[in-house]
């Protein structure tokens, strides 16, 4: 564990002494630079607390002490060394001064709790000022005002800034204006002192330039109170506009556009001003000040302007002017983009066209430019600005959007034209700029629902006009007329097909059709005509075998899902023999064209292509490309991990195959009467299914354990858990598929025959129906808790990698959706309104009758989509039957899932007519009560068939590989240290019965670079000792491989006392057998390094002697709001109680 800089301040303070001492050449200055670090560093360390103290045995001040003797130390060096010297201390705290957060900050090291000796050390400078040159003396104003935290109420170190003022020589005026400033920022009566004589100073015409330049710069540090700040901003108003000179009215504007953003009643003053000096003729150097102005509020949060409408034509006047330097343009576009982004609302319906086509304008200039950056900037910013445009309510009801859509998508497409046929000749890369008005596109599509249609023809088009050059270029090469230009030429656009262009744009139009049936667009033509053009596409010889396998995968993915919502409704689960032929098409002809990836030694192109062939869940092309690539490589990792893929891809073919129509005939019974499909023929077929299920299984651990034999680590952590919980998910579903089968023999009244051995079956022993029932109930029951503890899992996956992209958000969260809609069927199929809590079912249930695991189970599933009026009425009626159920609906970490994609619409439509049938079936039941035996076998019936219809649909959703699951890096994850009273780390802990356990903790993020986007500023965790927890030995990350249990709970305990809420009972309450339980919160405070430290007490006072496993878990909450789980990545302590 790395110690904080109280704990090595002894060290540095002895090192330091030993260094300034040496006589090895520049060996002073390599110590100031050294020592200089290591103060920034503890300078933004927090407060130290008595964990601190505790852990790293330190005494009480004991910091405090060295930490004078160093700066004792760094002021005699600029006492008595020479003047090298005395700019390496001034150059260590100006740097440290820079480096701390704000100026209004204070605390830290340079503060006088810290620093109590710190007259002492203004003496030993003052004594460099009264002693030394006029450069020393204009070096030790700078170090007073370095130390301005020290010196801001000291009378003889004011005096000496004020006195310093009229001096005669420029160097020292202008250090004293630079130490004015600082402890202007900090004492509001210097503040006013200062004012009056640096009016003085600046408006005399006997001072040199540079101190008048000086002398207006340091009015931009009098904003300490608003009394100042607005005396300040009004006097350098009345100097700014008496003033002629360019570089002093610069400087002002500038000072008083500091003063403005620290107090928000000044910035339309300000505003007003900055757009009087835009409207006139100006010099490039006082427009280059003024945008400089305008972006620094825009810096600081100002984005409501004032007078935005006058701004952005100025604005506008300076990126028409073609004699302005590029910078300058570019500088007021950004400018002009905060503007427009924050302002929009401010011009009307009307006007926007005519502001659209300004914009295009200038976009159409700036994307000709020579700077790439330029291009791409400009690009970027026309996403932003066309996006929140065409998003208007008004622009949307006019009718004005589709036309400014039209223009933009025009523009766009012919500026990827021009790029191809102009940058074609000079051998100039345009991938960049490409993907950039691409994702222009992208953007819009997904942002915009009602462009999607004039998109996609656009784009239809565009691809027609692009095969037209190519067809132009490979007729010129076939003549053998081409010269050396247009071999290069025709090899660039080569190259360009061969990048991520084709993966671009097949993704816009992958968009384009997600809403294909909402705009009342013809699907089948639509589709028909993209098949066309992928086969137009797929013929050129300038796109490789990757570019159309992409196409391919996009198209089948999307083609799925159109036939799954068209010919797939809520009252049939059978693909149509079309919709099957054309999937099966497509998956034919991508394993085509990587074979012929693989004829030409594309290993890592094909490589990618399964990658995507997995992630889009084309399993057949997946399967192909990994099975023949996994003998390619040379090291063991790249062995082991494409073995791995190999077993993952081949067994989910499987499944996938069994799922699909073999010679126009489903595999999967069809759906009906459940008395009709009870016979051998369809046992067998359930039979085949949960072989093929339990097979596969078994592959995904054995592509696990692959995984884990090799030397990869915690990098792949993630696939590891993943393929886990997969094999998981497949077991629970053969269990279904199980008990599908003993209810057909339970109809069929017979046991003598069915599918496979005995064991392959779930036996319900019964004789009556209403034991069947109630045993039904236990099995859908325990079915259930699996299904439920799985979406949980699913919902921990996500929440423990930070930095995943969202489609592997949003893929792990509907398959959690999936997990918990299965756990809902299961759970309420075979049930009659008000016996969930029913004490004569309590026997064929898991759990405490005080638990109502049925409520949380509905809990579960409507906080994972939105649910409208209708499905909320009928979830209200589904909790009647728990009256002692307190409502705790708690802002889970989990994703809710969209309906904007395919997949969530149909996996929100499907959980909708779930709960509606789940509730119509209870009132069935209701009505049917009093009919005794009755109302039991009409529950088996209806209940098997519900929960067969809402299973078999959910299986045919193809099943998507998260693109996380390429990636390989470590999660985000902690380490629990507990220390003894010495410091030393311990692994084991004793106390003596009775008695609380007392802890010093240190937790240490690890992996940080995986995906932490900001810094994080607490950590919170619970500390749990169970009775009969294990003290074995700790086995690493269990919890990847599904082995620990525990942590579930622990990460919803957590979360529910970081979010503040009381209502543990629920969740939090254990069986009788552990009702000798202690947890504790803790919560860390984070340095710089990751590490946090505590203390706290584990209240095991009621424990027995003996030896119990503390287990422990982390988590927090980003600057966004997100919980994220990290890892616990070694075992907790070993609490050993002891008799007195």
């Amino acid at each position: 564990m790395e110690k904080i800089p109280a704990a090595c301040a002894m060290d540095w303070s002895i090192q330091l002494e030993k260094n300034l001492r040496s006589k090895i050449p520049g060996k002073f200055i390599q110590t100031l630079n050294e020592i200089g670090v290591r103060l920034e560093c503890w300078d933004n360390e927090p407060e130290l607390k008595n964990a601190e103290y505790r852990i790293f045995g330190l005494i009480s001040g004991e910091e405090k002490l060295f930490l004078n003797a160093i700066f004792l130390r760094l002021a005699d060096a600029f006492r008595l060394g020479d003047k090298q010297v005395k700019n390496g201390v001034i150059k260590l705290f100006s740097r440290m001064k820079r480096s701390r957060s704000g100026s209004r900050r204070k605390g830290g090291i340079l503060s006088k709790c810290k620093l109590e000796n710190y007259m002492e050390l203004l003496r030993r400078v003052k004594e460099v000022f009264d002693r030394g040159d006029v450069e020393e003396r204009g070096l030790a104003l700078v170090l007073f005002g370095c130390w301005a935290e020290l010196a801001y109420d000291c009378a003889d170190i004011r005096y000496i800034v004020l006195s310093s003022l009229v001096s005669g020589d420029v160097i020292e005026v202008k250090a004293a204006l630079f130490a004015a400033g600082c402890l202007c920022e900090l004492s509001d009566d210097f503040a006013s002192i200062f004012l009056e004589i640096l009016t003085k100073l600046v408006i005399s015409s006997e001072i040199p330039r540079g101190i008048k330049l000086a002398g207006g710069r340091a009015f931009g540090k009098m904003w300490c109170s608003s009394a100042v700040a607005d005396k300040a901003y009004k006097t350098g108003l009345k100097l700014l506009l008496e003033s002629s000179e360019d570089d002093f009215s610069a400087v002002m504007l500038i000072s008083l556009s500091r003063i403005a953003s620290r107090w928000r009643l000044l910035i339309p003053d300000q505003i007003q001003l900055l757009t009087l000096f835009l409207s006139e003729e100006r010099s490039l150097h006082m427009q280059a000040t003024l945008l400089k102005c305008h972006w620094f509020l825009l810096a600081r949060g100002v984005c409501n302007f004032p007078s935005a409408t006058d701004t952005v034509h100025n604005l506008f006047g300076i990126l028409n002017q073609s004699e302005y330097p590029p910078t300058l343009q570019v500088e007021a576009l950004k400018i002009l983009h905060k503007i427009l982004l924050f302002n929009s609302a401010i011009f009307p319906c009307m006007k926007i066209p005519e502001l659209f086509i300004k914009l295009l304008v200038v976009f159409e200039t700036m994307v000709h430019s020579s700077n790439a950056t330029t291009r791409v900037i400009a690009v970027s910013i026309l996403t932003d600005l066309s996006g929140k445009l065409l998003g208007r309510a008004d622009i949307v009801s006019s009718g004005t959007g589709l036309s400014l859509a039209s223009q933009m998508t025009s523009f766009v497409l012919d500026q990827i034209l021009l790029l191809v046929k102009t940058k074609v000749g000079v051998h100039q890369p345009v991938e960049l700029e490409v993907k950039s008005l691409l994702n222009l596109l992208f953007n819009l599509v997904e942002k915009h629902l009602y462009i999607r249609c004039l998109v996609l023809n656009n784009i239809c088009l565009f691809i027609d006009k692009l095969m037209n050059i190519l067809d132009k270029l490979l007729d010129i090469d076939k003549s053998g007329l081409s010269n050396h230009e247009f071999s290069e030429a025709a090899s660039h656009v080569k190259s360009l097909f061969e990048s991520k262009f084709m993966l671009y744009l097949s993704k816009i139009v992958v968009a384009c059709l997600e809403h294909l049936g909402e705009t009342d667009a013809d699907t089948s033509q639509v589709l028909d005509g993209l098949k066309l053009q992928l086969e137009n596409v797929c013929r050129c010889s300038y796109l490789g075998g990757y570019s159309c396998i992409i196409c391919c995968l996009l198209l089948r993915l999307r083609a799925t899902y159109i036939w799954l919502e068209e010919h797939m409704s809520l009252n049939k689960t059978n693909l149509s023999l079309p919709c099957v032929d054309s999937i099966l098409q497509l998956d034919i002809f991508a394993v085509d064209c990587a074979n012929k990836m693989l004829e030409g030694n594309s290993s890592w192109s094909s490589y990618k292509a399964g990658k995507i062939a997995a992630c889009q869940g084309a399993w057949s092309t997946a399967a192909f490309v990994f099975e023949q690539i996994k003998t390619v490589v040379q090291s063991s990792s790249c062995s082991c991990w494409l073995k791995s893929l190999a077993q993952f891809s081949a067994s989910e073919r499987q499944i996938q195959l069994f799922l699909s129509h073999d010679q126009g005939a489903s595999n999967v019974p069809c759906e009906g009467n459940l008395g009709e499909r009870g016979s051998v023929s369809s046992r067998i077929i359930y039979g085949n299914y949960v072989e093929i299920l339990l097979r596969t299984s078994k592959t995904l651990i054995s592509a696990g354990e692959i995984l884990a034999a090799s030397d990869m680590g915690h990098t792949i952590s993630f696939q590891k858990w993943f393929l886990t919980l997969r094999a998981k998910v497949l077991n629970t579903i053969a269990d279904i598929m199980k008990l599908f089968d003993t209810i057909l023999l339970i109809q069929d009244g017979s046991r003598s025959h069915g599918f496979g051995q005995l064991e392959n079956r779930i036996m319900l022993p019964c004789t009556t129906s209403t034991q069947e029932l109630a045993s039904l109930i236990y099995s859908s029951t325990r079915i259930s808790r699996q299904m439920n503890k799985l979406a949980r899992e699913l919902d921990l996956l996500s929440a423990s990698f930070m930095g995943d992209d969202r489609q592997s958000l949003m893929i792990v969260s509907a398959l959690a959706l999936r997990c918990s809609l299965m756990a809902f069927a299961a759970g309420f199929a075979f049930t009659i309104p008000n016996t969930h809590s029913s004490e004569n079912l309590v026997n064929f249930k898991f759990g405490d009758p005080e638990d109502p695991f049925h409520a949380l189970v509905i809990e579960d599933l409507v906080g994972r989509f939105r649910i409208d009026d209708v499905t909320r009425t009928n979830i209200l009626f589904l909790l009647r039957s728990f009256p002692k159920y307190k409502s705790c609906f708690l802002p889970r970490f989990r994703t809710q899932i969209s309906n904007t994609s395919s997949e969530g619409r149909y996996l929100h439509k499907l959980c909708e007519y779930s709960i509606s049938e789940i509730v119509t079936l209870q009132n069935k039941a209701t009505r049917l009560q009093q009919d005794g035996d009755a109302v039991s076998s009409q529950i088996v019936n209806d209940g098997s068939q519900l929960l067969f219809n809402i299973t078999s649909k959910l299986m045919l959703i193809p099943f998507r590989t998260p693109r996380r699951f390429f990636r390989f890096r470590p999660s985000v994850s902690s380490e629990l240290f507990v220390m003894n009273e010495d410091g030393k780390y311990v692994d084991e802990i004793s106390v003596l019965s009775g008695f609380h356990l007392s802890l010093n903790l240190c937790l240490q993020l690890k992996n940080t670079t995986a995906g932490l986007r900001g810094p994080l500023a607490k950590v919170y965790c619970i500390l749990n000792c169970k009775m009969h927890s294990e003290s074995g030995e700790y086995k690493g990350q269990a919890h990847l491989s599904g082995q620990d249990d525990d942590i579930l709970d622990l990460n919803e305990k957590l979360l529910r006392y970081i979010i503040d809420v009381e209502s543990h009972e629920l969740h939090s309450k254990g069986r009788a057998s552990d009702c000798f339980m202690a947890d504790e919160y803790v919560c860390f405070q984070l340095n710089k390094r990751g590490q946090g430290f505590s203390t706290c007490l584990l209240d095991v006072s009621a424990f027995p002697a003996g030896s119990y496993q503390i287990k422990w878990h982390s988590g927090c909450i980003d600057a966004g709001g997100t919980y994220w789980s990290l890892l616990p990545l070694n075992a907790g302590p070993l609490c050993t109680v002891h008799d007195i």
